[in-house]
């Protein structure tokens, strides 16, 4: 062995020999994840046409983001080679062990954190890991579970002992410094005593309260009413929201018009039909997203109100569309975004360091496999914070901690699964754009690990309701607030046999049904339940009505208030249709039944495009008309369900006794001739066909 590898290097020297070995492991391991996930795809949903054309048009967003990825790998190697390198030289050690020693000492920590944010998110992994391998899928069921704070401890280890190496050498050399760490200590402590002391008494809630009342609006993307354990269901998925059941008026029977996000929300804040606003499917065009609308929320305002919107994920229609909203805190869902996501997500090696510095790579904080609703309660209470004392607010808060991939974070994460399960749906499922001829058939194991997953996303949306409750006790604002809890569609979770997701079909009731309660002590009727059916249209004028606001003239929704105020059992109002019909589909060749009965176009890699200079994904112009002519359609009204369903031969209807058949199972058209003739009056009359084209019915 050379005498030069045998001594000890100066600190310079081990600083250099940290930094190679360090940033020489860092691009090993991207070059790894490069090389392994090279496909550009979308929740499992991957397409060798969408990564052709991105890397042919987009080509400067991925060479730009591949730069970011091999700036943050490289500065983390250098950062932690350079670290663990110094704390070698302070144990004196040779170069030779500087240099392999802090290459090792990467890997370790490397693997330390990974785990951690693993056992944390281990959804984010099994996107690109859990159907590689049985290694990688038995490591993330084997991780799953553990306390991701012990792999955090272990992976500040060596970054701690560096530390203490390299201070307790500089404490031996020159002990003048130890009066000087002493004193710097001192002040640390005293620092943080003093700002603890500070934030407690900031904490304390203002006597000076707005004489309306304020206007909160919980959501959750895709929460099931049936899924909460005060509705009857078996597991105790909902205690927060049960609580808030208990001391307001729940409605049992909510129906949504287009059980997609973007339609329906604007349902809900305009009180119009799709069709009437002009979001009628999900990706409209540019003239669509910059209409002016008037919505609940502009109501509001001119009635002296603060408006706000808060949202994740799948709330990016509220940085999209002009609701209104004063404040808008949400993600952009653009093409460009979306290219950042899929490249990051595949970069597992990264994806911790990204945890610890989120604003570096925000693209993070918008993966859908990201269920963890922390970094909405943070932005909710800042919101809550800057909101003006003087004024109510009306704030609306929209979680995605329900919407597929259907897993929740740790510590909820697993916590219904059957214990030993190793299914393909372990770590939740998303609805598949292609059938896979080499997928196993669906098991009922599978089915029941879906809804386990599903369950326990919503009991992490439960806890973050408790958490904002707890927010607004603390600032005195609870009881002089409008709470309201509501849901922008349903989702099929495999259970009824029709299949997962929401929008592409209307049997059954899973994706139709939101959950709707009110609580407001003395304006609204502790433990109540409606039985009347509602409408997402009546949400808005119901609101406003307890309020003490007029509702404009555009509303077509009417006002609920009188079933839900106190004093004797109301007496039910007329019954009204609540209008139905689905999205534009995405695929052509997912396999689901509806495929069988509809009017056929391309999926959405022919239909859809991509705005260059806003970057939005938008249905080409030519698409329109098809899609508007090919959606099913129909509507409640009292007993009955009817469906339109168009194809390529006529308009099949389906009809269905909801009273006798609540499952909604058996088609009875050719029973009650008359009553499927009444009923597609009805629809025509409530919202005029805007095809342009003639129906022409065939009822089987």
């Amino acid at each position: 062995m050379p005498a030069t590898a045998a001594r000890p290097p100066t600190l310079a020297r081990a600083l250099l020999l940290g930094c190679r070995a360090g940033l020489l492991v860092f691009l090993v391991l991207y070059t790894l994840c490069a090389l392994l996930n090279m496909q550009l795809g979308y929740q499992g949903n991957e397409s060798r046409i969408v990564t052709d054309w991105v890397w042919a048009e987009w080509r400067d967003v991925v060479l730009w983001q591949v730069a970011r990825l091999l700036a943050a790998y490289c500065t983390v190697g250098l950062v932690l080679g350079a670290l663990l390198g110094a704390g070698l030289w302070a144990a004196q050690r040779s170069r030779r062990v500087v240099f392999w020693g802090s290459g090792l000492g990467c890997l370790v920590v490397e693997g330390m954190l990974v785990l951690g944010d693993m056992a944390r998110h281990p959804h984010v992994y099994a996107a690109t890991l859990y159907a590689r391998s049985e290694v990688t899928a038995a490591l993330l069921r084997g991780v799953s579970g553990t306390q991701p704070s012990g792999w955090y401890m272990a992976a500040l280890v060596l970054p701690v002992l560096s530390v203490l190496a390299v201070v307790a050498r500089g404490l031996a050399q020159t002990p003048r410094w130890r009066g000087v760490l002493g004193g710097t200590a001192a002040a640390v402590v005293v620092a943080g005593f003093t700002g603890l002391g500070l934030t407690r008494a900031g904490n304390g809630a203002d006597a000076s309260t707005p004489a309306r009342p304020n206007l909160l609006i919980l959501a959750s993307d895709g929460l099931r009413p049936d899924h909460l354990s005060g509705n009857g269901y078996s597991r105790a998925t909902s205690p927060n929201i049960d609580r808030l059941m208990d001391e307001g008026t729940r409605f049992d029977d909510t129906v949504v018009q287009v059980p997609r996000t973007a339609p329906s929300w604007t349902t809900l804040l305009t009180s119009q039909w799709a069709g009437e606003h002009p979001v009628t499917h999900t990706l409209v065009g540019r003239e669509a997203r910059e209409a002016k609308l008037t919505t609940l929320a502009t109501v509001l305002e001119a009635q002296g109100y603060r408006t706000a919107v808060v949202a994740d994920y799948a709330g990016d229609h509220f940085s999209r569309f002009d609701y209104g909203f004063q404040q808008v805190s949400a993600p952009d869902f653009r093409f460009p975004d979306l290219i950042r996501q899929r490249m990051l997500i595949t970069n597992v090696a990264l994806l911790p360091w990204t945890a610890l510095a989120p604003g570096l790579f925000p693209e993070r904080g918008q993966f859908p496999e990201l269920t963890d609703p922390a970094p909405l309660r943070a932005r909710v209470r800042r919101t809550l914070e800057g909101l003006p004392e003087e004024a109510p607010f009306a704030l609306v808060v929209f979680a995605s901690s329900t919407h597929f991939p259907y897993a929740a974070p740790w510590p909820q994460e697993g916590r219904f699964v059957e214990r030993g399960y190793r299914g393909p749906w372990r770590f939740g499922a998303t609805p598949r754009m292609e059938v896979d001829p080499e997928a196993p058939t669906t098991t009922p194991e599978d089915v029941a690990a879906l809804g386990a997953n599903y369950d326990a996303r919503v009991r992490t949306f439960d806890g973050f309701v408790g958490s904002l409750r707890k927010d607004l006790e603390r600032r005195g604002r609870w009881d002089d607030t409008l709470v309201v809890l509501l849901s922008d569609h349903g989702e099929h979770l495999e259970d009824e046999g029709l299949g997962q997701g929401h929008g592409d079909h209307l049997w059954g009731r899973s994706a139709l049904r939101i959950p709707f309660v009110v609580r407001l002590p003395g304006q609204v009727a502790a433990g109540r339940t409606v039985t009347q059916r509602a409408r997402s249209l009546d949400v808005a004028p119901t609101l406003l009505d307890l309020l003490g606001v007029n509702a404009p003239e555009s509303f077509r929704g009417r006002s609920l208030a009188s079933l839900v105020r106190p004093g004797p059992e109301p007496r039910p109002l007329p019954d009204v249709p609540a209008l139905i019909e689905t999205d534009l589909w995405f695929s052509d060749r997912d396999g689901q039944p509806y495929q069988t009965v509809r009017i056929p176009y391309p999926w959405i890699y022919e239909t859809a495009t991509v705005e260059r200079d806003t970057g939005e994904i938008s249905l080409k112009p030519e698409w329109e008309g098809t899609v508007l002519r090919a959606r099913h359609r129909g509507l409640y009204l009292g007993r009955w369900k009817l469906l339109e369903l168009p194809t390529p031969e006529g308009v099949v209807v389906q009809l269905f006794d909801v009273t006798a058949d609540p499952e909604e199972k058996r088609d009875v058209a050719g029973d009650f001739p008359n009553v499927v003739a009444a009923m597609r009056a009805k629809l025509a009359a409530e919202l005029p066909d805007l095809s342009g084209e003639e129906r022409n019915p065939r009822v089987r």
